[in-house]
């Protein structure tokens, strides 16, 4: 495994989907079938903290998010659905020993829509010889410098025409050794019911790449295309599920999605199982995750494994309330 360092990071893809619905659609479309070159610029890639996830539920459903769950970890995937989020979320991830992921999100009504909040915080202690789910792969390798990485967003969504559509906007921070870069990025959001669920569109991470004395590092820019739905009765259980294609910017398309179960004995408590396949296009990672949950009144409790040959695997843990 190539050594990490700020010259070194694995380019992140984008991906190019078109919908006839709205010219919305069709414009965002346009602006990501650029030409090849364009997404094969540099192999660098910006803070890797982007990639990390968007919360246990997710991690469980091989890393696809649930669009109709109200759920604000909706900051980190598409803005669009801010506009049906409410409450807030509080993640905390382990990477084996060597990796520490935290975040918190919120969202809220206002004028109109949605606005959300949210930030996300990444530490790597150096590294195990081993690779790593998503963007967190490789890892540093054992004796190069620890990293640090932030991201801060923030944005709002509403519908408009019929389609809801948001806006948000990060900023980005990267320390590696003591070393420092940062700049700001914007994501773009489309999100319209479809059968029992939702179907939303995303371009992520569109910005300036950070600058490092080394050189110049491209952010993560990819597109994604997802549908959800959640509480369809199967005997006693409420069955769910997700999936999410992206193309990131080197061309690689990755394919996320799992299914949920529900079984509430009482009202107002539900628990659930959930089983997620995805893609692994680099490293040891398995492509099969496994979560829960429990469901009250009005607290949420969400955990997941995502198991990697020769360590103790991404376990996941996210406390919310709604």
């Amino acid at each position: 495994m190539t050594p990490l360092s700020v010259r070194s990071f694995p380019r992140w893809p984008s991906a190019a989907l078109r919908s006839g619905r709205i010219p919305l659609f069709a414009a965002v479309c346009l602006a990501v079938t650029a030409p090849q070159s364009v997404w094969a610029q540099a192999a660098e890639r910006g803070p890797v903290v982007l990639g990390i996830g968007t919360g246990a539920r997710a991690e469980g459903l091989g890393g696809a998010f649930q669009p109709g769950a109200n759920d604000p970890n909706a900051a980190f995937v598409n803005p669009a659905l801010a506009a049906i989020a409410d409450g807030f979320r509080l993640g905390f991830e382990r990477f084996d020993t060597e990796g520490t992921a935290a975040s918190l999100s919120t969202a809220s009504d206002w004028y109109g829509g949605g606005v959300f909040g949210a930030i996300q915080v990444l530490d790597w202690n150096g590294a195990p010889a081993g690779q790593y789910p998503g963007g967190l792969d490789p890892l540093l390798e054992a004796g190069q410098p620890g990293s640090t990485e932030l991201a801060l967003s923030a944005g709002y969504g509403r519908s408009l025409f019929g389609v809801r559509a948001g806006i948000g906007a990060k900023y980005l921070m990267q320390r590696i050794g003591d070393s420092n870069a940062a700049t700001v990025a914007v994501d773009l959001g489309l999100a319209q019911r479809l059968g029992p669920g939702w179907i939303h569109f995303a371009v992520r991470n569109l910005g300036e790449a950070t600058n490092w004395s080394e050189g110049d590092v491209e952010l993560p820019t990819e597109v994604a295309l997802g549908w959800g739905a959640y509480g369809r009765p199967l005997g006693p259980l409420d069955v769910g599920g997700a999936i999410d294609v992206t193309r990131r910017a080197d061309g690689e398309w990755l394919t996320r999605g799992g299914l949920e179960f529900g079984y509430w004995p009482v009202r107002g408590r539900t628990f659930v199982g959930r089983v997620g396949l995805r893609s692994v296009p680099e490293g040891d990672a398995s492509p099969v995750s496994f979560g829960g949950s429990f469901w009250g009144d009005s607290i949420v409790l969400d955990y997941a494994f995502h198991s990697v040959d020769g360590t103790d695997g991404v376990h996941r843990f996210t406390l919310g309330w709604r």
